[in-house]
């Protein structure tokens, strides 16, 4: 019997699933078996933009092996690549099977290789100049990072003041307290880590206080 693959998640559908969700989980830890595990377990809770860094110890291949994971798909689950740097790191993450493309930086061959295979940007930036550049350049959503040392919800209404029309993301370790004030702040969504993902009770295997907590944000993140 012919094995049907999968079509690709587009730039489009990538968009729209996160205008919807308003969420892009982000694994940042210590070893590619911990990384699995919490993709698995961010997919169980109903996350679908899972972002897995490329300071995960051999990334590329996490990224290989969880884009083409039955159990995420079938959960709506997409993978993408998180702290990328450069065009050829974009180019490898790609080729891996990421369809969503994030950094800390603005990379503008990182935007462009996205671009070109029909994928997802999200780039980083910290100032309202570099805001401007990267949706400029063509970027989906723009990140800016690192929220907590810029101001939190504060600089997120102060650069939304000035600047109209732009999705912004704030990203980093976000506490469920703030996102009430992030929605006031008029932002199109977050990137989360912990406290969100807590790969603390994942590593300890408390895969369901784990999901307890995803939910929890996921329901606050929800307009």
């Amino acid at each position: 019997m012919a094995i049907t693959q999968r079509p690709l998640a587009t730039r489009r559908d990538l968009v729209r699933i996160f205008s919807e969700d308003r969420i892009v989980a982000v694994i940042r830890v210590g070893s590619a078996e911990l990384a699995e595990r919490c993709a698995r377990t961010l997919a169980m809770a109903g996350v679908r933009l899972i972002e897995i860094t490329l300071t995960v110890p051999d990334a590329f291949e996490v990224i290989q092996r969880l884009a083409t994971d039955e159990e995420i798909a079938d959960r709506g689950g997409v993978i993408g690549a998180g702290t990328v740097l450069s065009g050829r790191q974009a180019e490898d993450a790609l080729a891996a099977g990421a369809r969503f493309l994030v950094s800390a930086i603005l990379v503008p061959d990182m935007i462009a290789a996205a671009r070109a295979r029909d994928a997802m940007s999200m780039p980083g930036t910290m100032t309202p100049t570099e805001v401007v550049q990267a949706a400029e350049l063509g970027a989906d959503f723009v990140k800016i990072f690192p929220i907590q040392m810029l101001g939190g919800p504060a600089y997120i209404a102060a650069v939304q003041r000035a600047i109209k029309g732009i999705p912004l993301v704030p990203t980093g370790p976000i506490q469920l307290s703030e996102i009430a004030e992030y929605e006031k702040a008029g932002v199109a969504g977050y990137g989360l880590g912990d406290p969100f993902l807590r790969p603390d009770l994942i590593e300890k295997r408390e895969r369901e206080a784990a999901i307890t907590n995803m939910k929890r944000f996921i329901e606050a993140c929800r307009r």
